[in-house]
């Protein structure tokens, strides 16, 4: 008979209730557990099965949180064959890493079964010897719950919901991952299973491979966040005692110290999606403050591209329309409430359109380029629309033309240039003409020196001096 009391044990050093009841029922395991929280109508979360009728042999559809209740009442999710589900949710209907809208757990598949040492092992009787090893020494985090999948086990560690495109953030969880794994490789953790795209079993579904029904068990309750595990499981970096010296071919090589990037250097790698809209938004603000308020002929653009950015940022259109307002009461001549979210629908409709939520029917000569989340207007269709002058784009961040560009470039090598001490045009010419002077006078004197002779006298090269006086 099942022990269905409640005994403690240590996690992380404070103490939490260990609960052994099964819950078979993936309402729970989906609404109320995993996706509890998730933005509403603004995600998918996908649901699979293998189905040897398809032509991949894998049937799968995508949901919103607020249909999911609904389709797990339907027999082939609730209680079907081989059915898995999405850990973390989409942009669009489409499970890619690339399109993950929230990560929202950790997670390592243990596959002990394929190892002789433990297949004599439960999959319960594993998942205690890992707690007594792993977690009560304190070398893993007690995992939110486990699902038993009727052959192995997994372990998924529930993390405070956070945006996949904070690149910081992902890499963070990349590192917990990969650690996690690496940890639990001696008991069958499946290395490949490192991806954000990841699907897993659902409880009450069955396996078709050993015919067992599929259950969880829940151990925690409040999700985990990424710093704490981080401070808590992460391993220090190795230090460093000294550089180790690089191969002769290694230093052929190098760059050279004026190709090098400096400090105060921007860094040469692209915007990404985010940091872009950020950076613009930053620019149209400071655009209206260098103008004083004067954007007339231009007000209506200025906040329909304002309130495209931040929709984007804030992935709120409420939010993003009272930002929007907020810009408007900026200007000298600010336009009515209505006009401005008559002029500015358009941008929520195509945010919409390009993170799955409404269908546009657009042409234009590239489709795809709607694909890609946010990249809408370049940098011309702005200074065009706006009339940003050459002075003005000297105080902007990014929204600058090609000849600012060129500009900020020549800017950054001659700093270089004078950090590293290299002598600038200027100084090689006055240089030049010192030289040139040296030699006038010595032939002022010496009427018949030949060039062996001013060459022996000046030290330059017989080429140099033939050139000088060319020059000269």
């Amino acid at each position: 008979m099942q022990d269905h009391s409640i005994p403690m044990f240590s996690a992380g050093g404070s103490v939490v209730p260990r609960l052994l009841e099964p819950v078979y029922d993936p309402l729970y395991q989906l609404v109320h557990l995993h996706h509890h929280g998730a933005p509403d109508q603004k995600c998918y979360i996908a649901l699979g099965k293998k189905d040897p009728n398809a032509r991949s042999g894998w049937f799968q559809r995508h949901f919103s949180p607020k249909e999911l209740p609904a389709a797990l009442l339907d027999p082939d999710w609730k209680d079907g064959m081989d059915v898995y589900f999405s850990l973390n949710n989409f942009f669009l209907p489409r499970r890619t890493s690339n399109w993950t809208r929230e990560i929202r757990a950790l997670y390592v598949d243990i596959d002990y079964y394929k190892l002789d040492r433990w297949k004599p092992y439960s999959p319960e009787a594993m998942f205690d010897y890992i707690r007594m090893e792993y977690v009560d020494e304190g070398r893993l985090p007690m995992p939110s719950y486990v699902i038993f999948s009727g052959s192995g086990i997994q372990l998924i560690f529930l993390l405070e919901p956070v945006a996949y495109l904070n690149k910081k953030a992902y890499l963070l969880w990349k590192r917990l991952q990969s650690h996690f794994v690496e940890t639990l490789r001696d008991v069958g953790a499946d290395s490949m299973c490192t991806d954000l795209s990841r699907v897993f079993r659902l409880a009450g579904t069955f396996n078709s491979k050993t015919g067992r029904q599929v259950y969880l068990v829940q151990y925690l309750t409040a999700p985990y966040s990424m710093e704490m595990l981080a401070a808590g499981w992460l391993p220090p970096p190795p230090p460093s005692r000294h550089k180790p010296q690089p191969s002769p071919r290694r230093i052929l090589k190098q760059k050279k110290p004026s190709q090098q990037r400096k400090p105060g250097d921007p860094p040469k790698t692209a915007f990404t999606p985010y940091t872009l809209h950020l950076a613009r938004a930053r620019d149209l603000e400071k655009l209206v403050r260098l103008r004083r308020g004067e954007m007339d002929g231009c007000r209506e653009y200025t906040l329909f591209l304002y309130r495209y950015l931040m929709l984007f940022l804030t992935h709120n259109p409420q939010t993003a329309l009272q930002n929007t307002h907020r810009l408007n009461e900026w200007f000298s001549r600010p336009l009515s409430r209505y006009e401005v979210e008559q002029a500015t629908r358009s941008a929520e409709e195509m945010w919409a359109h390009q993170t799955g939520q409404k269908n546009l029917s657009i042409t234009r000569k590239n489709p795809d380029a709607y694909q890609t989340v946010g990249y809408f207007h370049n940098n011309q269709t702005i200074i065009k629309h706006l009339n940003i002058t050459p002075a003005e784009q000297r105080e902007l961040v990014t929204i600058i033309g090609k000849e600012e560009k060129n500009r900020r470039e020549r800017e950054r090598k001659e700093r270089r240039r004078r950090e590293a001490q290299k002598p600038t045009r200027e100084m090689i010419k006055q240089r030049a003409e010192e030289k040139i002077q040296r030699i006038h006078r010595l032939l002022a004197k010496n009427p018949g020196l030949s060039i062996r002779g001013l060459s022996r006298m000046t030290g330059f090269s017989r080429s140099a001096i033939q050139r000088y006086m060319k020059q000269a």
